[in-house]
């Protein structure tokens, strides 16, 4: 299946990023690297993801302390945010 990244997304992923970078030097590409790693995941088998209360899908990377969100729509994929740990994750419903 296809994925498209909300802009939304693409800024949890940046903020993400610049986080961890600020911890140590790389870490930031490094938690890039995972979030397209779950991405992959997501997109060979969305359907092992089972759908929360409000119809998203959550994805949990495996090396750091984030959650990546997504729903399917017909053949797409569409990845909704990621949050990190201690993100308040109810602005997830606002998202689209």
């Amino acid at each position: 299946m296809n994925a498209k990244l909300t802009s939304e997304t693409q800024e949890d992923v940046l903020r993400g990023m610049e986080w961890f970078d600020r911890i140590a030097f790389g870490l930031g590409d490094q938690f890039e690297s995972e979030f397209f790693s779950a991405l992959e995941r997501i997109k060979q088998d969305p359907n092992l993801f089972a759908a929360n209360d409000a119809g998203y899908r959550p994805c949990r990377l495996k090396r750091f302390t984030a959650v990546l969100y997504f729903r399917i729509d017909g053949d797409l994929i569409i990845v909704v945010g990621l949050f990190t740990s201690g993100e308040d994750e109810t602005m997830l419903l606002r998202r689209g």
